[in-house]
């Protein structure tokens, strides 16, 4: 893989969703090409995209000891990750998407997805922090990072970001959950929130909160972001005529972004200015744009 030759000199600690991607394409009912096994989910791709533009990376998960939760953990350093808090135990949760492309018989491409556990049975099998272990885990940071991401709102999830934000650290969420307590705590808990409107079409939730950045992606037409409670402002897509695969740009949508606020500095929600919030979200959607031409959440990585 072509890692992007610079060091961005910034830490990201990510929890939430790695499973194991096998990326497949259907040519026809009897010719199956097998293309990758790799690392993938929200938390995983954003760990791995981020680790490729040059941060220093912390996924933490809680995998089983399979081959397939081994390799995860391998496929992660192999991005540049640092896995100091990745476990394999039998206590943990592995999750395997059987990811599959192929032509419609309209001509367009679709993509089924179909989770399964090294276990056996059709389900996916994550493993959260647990509370306890969420203290444990803030309580060993030998220091903190400048950017926490997480993409689930499990009670331990929360704990951290909480227990970051109030260290200065920046609190970046992802939900795919629908609105519920533990989804608003979630929210309550983060400087970033940053969603899709096919998941949250509804953004009432975001009402009354004047110390945080929303972004909802719009697909063709875009995004559009509410910063310090205020009105919603919507920027203009960046259109690519070339498109193969939309798997993974959500991921690199927040990925760009992250890193290009890190370029910025880092600026505290409170102090920064619609302009440099403008140019890192339109990156974002650049870099975005450009990933749907090719295969897999990073097939950009691997062109």
């Amino acid at each position: 893989m072509n890692k992007v030759n610079e060091t961005i000199g910034l830490t990201c600690l990510g929890v939430g969703t790695f499973p194991l991607d096998n990326l497949m394409v259907k040519h026809s009912k009897d010719d199956v090409e097998a293309i990758c096994q790799h690392v993938g989910g929200t938390a995983g791709n954003v760990m791995t995209i981020l680790a490729w533009y040059g941060w220093h990376t912390l996924p933490a998960a809680r995998l089983d000891d399979s081959k397939e939760g081994l390799l995860l953990k391998t496929d992660m350093e192999a991005y540049g990750c640092d896995t100091r808090y990745v476990t394999n135990t039998p206590d943990g949760g592995t999750t395997i998407l059987d990811i599959v492309h192929k032509t419609g018989r309209d001509g367009k491409p679709k993509m089924t997805l179909t989770p399964h556990s090294p276990r056996g049975g059709r389900f996916v099998n994550y493993r959260f922090w647990t509370l306890k272990q969420a203290q444990a885990l803030f309580d060993s940071l030998e220091e903190m990072p400048d950017v926490f991401f997480f993409d689930r709102c499990a009670p331990g999830n929360i704990l951290l970001a909480k227990l970051l934000r109030e260290r200065g650290v920046l609190v970046y969420y992802e939900p795919s959950e629908p609105v519920d307590r533990n989804f608003l705590r979630a929210v309550a808990t983060s400087d970033i929130v940053k969603f899709s409107n096919e998941r949250h079409p509804d953004v009432s939730f975001t009402e009354g909160f004047t110390d945080k950045l929303f972004v909802q992606t719009m697909n063709e037409e875009g995004l559009r972001y509410r910063l310090r409670g205020g009105e919603w402002k919507q920027l203009e897509p960046v259109w690519n005529p070339h498109f193969i695969d939309g798997e993974g740009a959500g991921d690199w949508t927040s990925s760009t972004f992250i890193h290009a606020f890190g370029k910025k500095g880092l600026p505290r929600i409170s102090d920064i200015q619609p302009s440099l919030l403008e140019d890192c979200l339109m990156e974002a959607q650049r870099v975005a744009s450009e990933s749907v031409s090719y295969i897999g959440a990073k097939g950009l990585i691997h062109h």
